[in-house]
């Protein structure tokens, strides 16, 4: 758990302004079996999202892949990254970052119209160790179904809080350009399905720019 991130890092190597004690920025070290690294994402989403909930009554929405958001304005962010030290040790930290205390003046630039924290959402402060408690079980409660194969419950909880629904239209940023279609749910793996014209495609790190319908 940090005060502050001087470095602080996103998705697709994006800075992540992490302000002075304003926040919850923490890192879980996890060590997940083969096949489960792309839930992960899902699994601190989802862990995240309802330690929010228990905190302060506020239902934050998922924005596949990696983002928590409150009408349509970000609250924090997750970054799961891995690696391994031989055949018999792999593991993933998770980066969690949760705008707590934020007044507006304490996102910079455009972040100001485009971020939200729970102060400004309910006009209370808030104690990071208290929702530090509440993620950390929540973390816990999913990971382990993770871990126990029980993928489908967990997929289907995830699909609930996301932000848009399927056959919903969407305009997704790929690896090739940007691309248009409508939301056909998620695969086995948490990849998006997009139905692009007459062909459903599986994503799995794109970016989501803007739900259009």
């Amino acid at each position: 758990m940090a005060e502050e991130q001087i470095a602080g890092r996103g998705t697709k190597g994006r800075s992540w302004h992490s302000a002075r004690g304003k926040g919850l920025y923490v890192s879980f070290i996890l060590r997940p079996s083969t096949g489960s690294l792309n839930l992960l994402p899902a699994v601190a989403g989802l862990a995240a999202s309802e330690a929010i909930q228990i905190l302060s009554g506020v239902r934050a929405s998922l924005k596949w892949p990696n983002d928590l958001v409150f009408q349509g304005q970000k609250l924090g962010g997750i970054l799961c990254e891995g690696g391994s030290s031989g055949q018999k040790s792999s593991w993933t930290v998770a980066g969690i970052g949760l705008n707590l205390n934020h007044r507006r003046i304490d996102f910079p630039g455009e972040l100001s119209t485009q971020a939200t924290s729970l102060f400004i959402i309910t006009g209370n402060t808030w104690r990071p160790m208290d929702l530090l408690s509440h993620l950390g079980s929540r973390l816990k409660v999913w990971y382990n179904m993770l871990e126990k194969g029980q993928t489908d419950f967990l997929l289907e909880s995830y699909l609930k809080r996301l932000s848009f629904r399927p056959g919903e239209k969407i305009l997704l940023r790929t690896g090739e350009g940007e691309l248009t279609g409508k939301f056909q749910g998620l695969d086995e793996k948490g990849g998006l399905k997009l139905k692009v014209g007459s062909e459903t495609r599986v994503f799995y790190a794109s970016e989501i720019i803007r739900v259009l319908s």
